[in-house]
């Protein structure tokens, strides 16, 4: 055991010890800074085909958009589901955790840049054998030898293989950081498009519901007419028919509702179980979005950015490969103190050390490292092709939920008309049967019309919805 009192001693032996190589270690250390050199490609973004407007937007939809884009809607359910989702939805969790992972390693990759110094301290009871002593007598066979140092490595990154790994770190951690914006952009727009799609399914059993209140009229008045001998039984039994019919398809309703509320909960970390959705029809049109210029597109597209980065990644990547071509040089020195006897121990004659490069070199392993090299030129052409296959997928996205918002607008406005054509003509049809001019298949004709009309005209209203937070999802939600 080495006394309290000899401790300070003992470091200031160690760093003796040390004192005695350090100076050409830095030495080494700043000559390999000064003459580090990178090999591989340097990354760059390549040229996209633009356009000055999208050809489906209207001039007025210019502005920014906000990171909390549903409150567009004004709908208090919604913003809470919302609030739900980023609290407590897993997918988004496992998005995070991914994007930590992506930090240690990086992290990793840094500590590459500095040196490694390391201590250690042992005491270790050993016995020679006697016989490679020549057998002699008096000889000491067995000992104790006690040992304290450090150690310091270094790899001079002459070639930036390296810095090439903390390049390629640096832009996977960035890809991670924006995939987290990606999926949740991602779960915010699919709760969006269920929320409204559930919606509009009360709406349309609001209209069906309306429609049952009408088709019990006109059977109260074709058995009113058949008791009084004005018509056969046979528009009474028609008359129940449309009945039947029209609360089959209520029902029919009540599964893709119940599906949707489901998702819903999965989506807001919540178990469906214990999770349900008050019926609440929607009346109003679909909000206007702002959808800015093919110009402001590639900054606000999270997975354009996310593409980009594993693009960087994989052209740093090239780089580590080449560097493996070259001599791999480290320096290393390792100094202390060693003795087989405690009275030495804290002596400068125990002190050792020992410094000098080490180097590694490529001579011969089966074509490894072409390969190595062949592999991230492919990885590199993988990840070019996949972001400029991004960045069109992008403006076809916006081209898309711009036409199919169009598209539901125009519907919106035809249904409309029609919706007031049929009421017109269910109105005129439902006289005329009362006054006995014309049979009841008139009266019944008039109100299939008028019913179609009417959840043709909100299914559209729901399709201008999705197209509209298709259309926020497409322009990046917000994204920074």
């Amino acid at each position: 055991m080495i006394a309290p009192e000899h401790h300070k001693d003992l470091k200031a032996n160690i760093f003796h010890s040390a004192r005695a190589y350090l100076p050409a270690l830095v030495g080494g250390l700043s000559l390999s800074l000064t003459s580090c050199k990178l090999v591989g490609p340097d990354h760059y973004v390549p040229d996209s085909e633009g356009a000055s407007a999208y050809k489906n937007a209207s001039g007025e939809f210019y502005a920014r958009m906000d990171k909390n884009w549903w409150k567009v809607f004004g709908d208090g359910k919604l913003n809470s589901l919302m609030t739900d989702l980023g609290k407590g939805n897993f997918d988004l969790r496992a998005a995070e955790a991914r994007r930590s992972q992506a930090y240690a390693s990086l992290g990793i990759a840094r500590s590459k840049l500095a040196p490694q110094v390391l201590s250690d301290v042992s005491v270790t009871r050993s016995r020679d054998s006697e016989s490679d002593r020549g057998g002699g007598v008096g000889l000491q066979s067995y000992y104790t030898q006690y040992q304290v140092g450090m150690s310091l490595g270094y790899e001079v990154d002459l070639w930036g293989r390296v810095r090439r790994i903390v390049e390629a770190g640096t832009a996977s951690a960035g890809a991670a950081e924006v995939s987290v914006d990606q999926v949740k952009l991602s779960l915010q727009a699919q709760l969006a498009r269920n929320y409204f799609a559930l919606r509009f399914l009360d709406s349309e059993a609001a209209v069906l519901n309306k429609a049952l209140g009408t088709r019990q009229e006109s059977l109260d008045l074709a058995k009113n007419r058949f008791e009084g001998g004005k018509t056969s039984e046979l528009d009474v039994a028609r008359a129940e028919s449309e009945m039947a019919a029209t609360r089959a398809q209520l029902v029919s309703l009540q599964s893709p509702r119940a599906s949707l509320e489901n998702a819903i909960a999965v989506l807001a970390g919540k178990n469906a179980s214990n999770f349900s959705i008050a019926a609440d029809p929607i009346t109003d049109n679909a909000p206007r979005v702002p959808a800015g210029s093919p110009m402001q597109l590639l900054g606000r597209r999270p997975d354009v950015f996310v593409a980009e980065r594993k693009l960087a990644a994989s052209s740093a990547k090239i780089g580590v490969a080449e560097a493996d071509f070259y001599p791999r040089i480290s320096l290393i020195g390792t100094g202390g103190l060693s003795s087989i006897n405690t009275s030495d121990f804290l002596k400068r004659s125990s002190s050792i050390f020992s410094i000098g490069p080490q180097v590694d070199l490529p001579l011969f392993q089966g074509l490894r490292r072409k390969a190595d090299f062949n592999l991230a030129k492919a990885e590199h052409e993988e990840a070019l092709a996949n972001y400029q296959q991004a960045v069109l997928t992008a403006f076809a996205d916006v081209e898309n939920a711009l036409a199919a918002r169009r598209g539901a607008n125009n519907e919106i406005a035809a249904q409309n008309d029609s919706i007031g054509a049929a009421q017109k003509s269910f109105d005129l049809s439902n006289v005329r049967y009362k006054e006995g001019v014309s049979s009841y298949l008139e009266a019944v004709d008039s109100q299939r019309e008028l019913l179609n009309a009417q959840r043709s005209e909100v299914q559209a209203r729901g399709r201008a919805f999705e197209a509209t937070v298709l259309l926020i999802q497409a322009l990046g939600g917000g994204f920074r």
